[in-house]
């Protein structure tokens, strides 16, 4: 709660410590604001150089590892709506590079199968979202990877509606 007044010590601190703590949110938010617009940078990049977008791409990544997975699956996985899966797999399949196949052992369940076309770009690095947090990953601590993982969790917690 911020501190009115004569900026003396009241109930919740000094108005240093609110202004300080203030500065410091600015300064996270700041650099939030900076990473979305790399992340929308690099996926637009991506989008022309390599044809999909980068939310496409960590859909394909996650069934190249996770072959035969539903959409409502992926959605959970990847902490998306299902909407948004369902969008990204339409453009994906447009692109032939995902196919949706009936489960054989219960036909009521979609699979999300990667065609060809698909699997080639799983082994893509150059350039992506994928090789630069790999390439992060590389010069930071464990313990610092984990902190910041925990933070970026917290916080979506925080902006997700219940």
């Amino acid at each position: 709660m911020f501190h009115h007044g004569n900026g003396k010590r009241g109930s919740r601190g000094t108005l240093m410590t609110v202004k300080r703590d203030s500065a410091r949110v600015i300064e996270i938010m700041q650099d939030l604001w900076a990473l979305a617009h790399a992340l929308e940078a690099r996926s637009k990049w991506m989008k022309r150089v390599y044809g999909v977008s980068g939310p496409q791409l960590l859909l394909i990544r996650l069934l190249g590892v996770n072959p035969g997975c539903s959409p409502s699956e992926a959605a959970r996985y990847l902490s998306l709506h299902a909407g948004t899966v369902t969008h990204l797999v339409a453009g994906l399949e447009a692109l032939r590079m995902v196919r949706r196949a009936t489960d054989s052992r219960d036909g009521r369940r979609v699979q999300l199968l990667l065609t060809s076309r698909g699997r080639r770009l799983t082994r893509l690095r150059a350039g992506t979202v994928h090789e630069a947090v790999g390439r992060t990953l590389a010069r930071v601590k464990p313990a610092e990877a984990t902190t910041a993982t925990g933070f970026i969790r917290k916080l979506a917690a925080e902006l997700t509606p219940e």
